[in-house]
């Protein structure tokens, strides 16, 4: 889906870190989708969760979520954000689910069940938080070339 008025944003990314000690990939394949991997969902969810709250003194929530989604379908980005195990949310562009709005009070979220129920609704909020944050560092190395 491509953002209204204008192109949807192509993004490539191979890109590896640690978010307190726990790997996360990042990769893209020059389109609109972008794929966030974690080994430990759970453990890097937490760490993202506890730094958003040390840095705005609460920790993210249901509008942060929205907004994150929002923002990523207005560049017209999907984030899929992936344990070991297979999907456990995606966000933005190309979603439009009910549940999403129901659960995370934006339909441009989409729950996985199956990975939800491994990781915890608490952490899915902050995971597509850490997936909308790895997206701009992405994007803003990508605008400096």
């Amino acid at each position: 889906m491509s953002p209204e008025g204008g192109r949807a944003l192509g993004v490539t990314a191979d890109l590896s870190i640690e978010v307190d000690g726990t790997p996360v990939h990042v990769r893209a394949d020059g389109g609109s989708h972008v794929h966030v991997v974690a080994d430990d969902v759970r453990g890097a969810l937490a760490a993202v969760r506890d730094a958003a709250a040390a840095r705005t003194g609460r920790p993210p929530g249901r509008a942060d979520l929205a907004r994150m989604a929002d923002s990523l379908a207005a560049h017209g980005l999907t984030a899929h954000v992936e344990g070991p195990d297979g999907p456990v949310v995606t966000l933005g562009a190309d979603v439009g689910s009910t549940t999403g709005a129901v659960a995370l009070g934006t339909r441009r979220a989409r729950l996985h069940v199956p990975g939800v129920l491994r990781v915890g609704r608490r952490e899915v909020r902050a995971v597509a938080l850490a997936a909308g944050a790895v997206l701009v560092a992405v994007l803003a190395a990508r605008r400096r070339r």
